[in-house]
């Protein structure tokens, strides 16, 4: 039975994630075949509705991670994530198509659970694609690139992405924006009248890469208090080991009774296209998390991005917005960066709107999957 195999999703408590599916498998069911997906948390897609969207969901066993961690050597590493991911491989034959959907999977240490459904896929005959990915190219060794040229299609979501995989030869590689951008915000009853208001988003991620990272958070957000903002604390990753709603109380802990009094806080259990609803109603937008990033481009709304990686860097070039990523590493450079974003939010959002239309085109021309 033909049958489209999504591998590489985390669970839903992961917002970019779930942004990236619930866009995605509108564009998937044009192959009119069943969508089964590989799950890490079943019970965060049942709670957000995932399951609803695929066919089947095919939960992940973790009981074998402690033997998977404790693996020396990528060969032996793969060899217990197939016991890790046995039912959904058991269902990959000649007629199945095999999409990795995990966005930056191959710029973690763990990537060997991505390059186990390709080659199953390349051994049972069936199709291997990479849909919406990021790859970090100083981490592209010769193993990872062999992988890539491999692969029936690659569809990289930023340019820096593109370039390092057409570099390593891999030539089946199309530029194609997040899928993320074309998520349809979807309505949340009260938030109507937020102006003035910047939504906030901060990561533990990112904290623990720069723990001072959360003092220019502090005094951003009372510069922007005392320039007669509310705030939008708004989390886009509440896994249980890295969940932004603790970093964002943590900043909240820091501010005043009365700076705390002008914080609105994003309604806990709302899905990925209500956070970007709730984005889309705010002036501007200070994130770490891509996809929170992607909610504000995509709406047309001023963003100031922290970021650590290729994907933030890609974007940003991509949308014209690269003075507006800032590296991590630079974070000295972020209230020095907000005094000029604020100063440039008209024109910013101009340019969004340019930038925007061209991604919706380059998904018009370009996103025609031969299923």
């Amino acid at each position: 039975m033909r049958k489209i195999l999504l591998y590489g999703y985390g669970g839903a408590y992961n917002h970019g994630a779930e942004a990236i599916l619930r866009s995605s498998i509108p564009v998937f069911r044009k192959a009119g075949v069943p969508i089964y997906l590989v799950t890490h948390f079943p019970e965060q897609d049942r709670e957000f509705g995932i399951d609803r969207l695929a066919d089947r969901l095919i939960p992940a066993d973790f009981s074998f991670v402690p033997q998977e961690r404790a693996a020396k050597g990528f060969e032996e590493k793969e060899k217990i994530a197939a016991e890790i991911y046995r039912s959904a491989l058991s269902e990959i034959d000649g007629e199945t198509i095999c999409i990795g959907i995990g966005g930056d999977n191959y710029c973690y240490p763990n990537w060997h659970r991505q390059s186990l459904f390709h080659h199953a896929a390349k051994e049972r005959g069936a199709v291997s694609i990479l849909w919406g990915c990021s790859v970090q190219p100083e981490m592209m060794d010769q193993r990872m690139a062999d992988i890539f040229r491999q692969h029936d299609r690659i569809y990289a979501r930023e340019s820096l992405t593109a370039a390092a995989l057409r570099g390593a030869g891999a030539e089946r590689v199309f530029l194609l924006p997040d899928p993320a951008f074309l998520l349809e915000p979807e309505y949340v009853p009260g938030y109507d009248e937020l102006n003035p208001v910047c939504a906030i988003n901060l990561s533990p991620l990112m904290l623990r890469r720069s723990p001072d990272l959360i003092c220019d958070f502090v005094e951003a957000a009372r510069f922007l208090i005392k320039q007669g903002n509310r705030l939008l604390f708004l989390p886009h990753v509440c896994m249980p080991a890295d969940n932004d709603q603790e970093a964002l109380e943590a900043l909240a802990q820091r501010l005043t009774p009365e700076e705390q009094a002008c914080i609105v806080w994003c309604p806990k259990g709302s899905n990925a296209a209500q956070r970007k609803y709730l984005i889309s109603r705010c002036r501007m937008l200070l994130c770490c998390r891509t996809h929170a990033s992607i909610a504000g481009y995509s709406s047309g709304v001023p963003t100031l991005v922290v970021g650590y990686s290729v994907k933030s860097s890609g974007i940003g070039i991509d949308l014209q917005m690269a003075d507006l990523v800032i590296p991590v590493e630079e974070r000295e450079q972020f209230l020095e960066k907000l005094s000029g974003f604020l100063s440039r939010l008209d024109e910013i959002r101009s340019k969004l709107q340019v930038g925007c239309a061209r991604v919706r085109g380059q998904y018009d021309s370009l996103c025609k999957m031969e299923i």
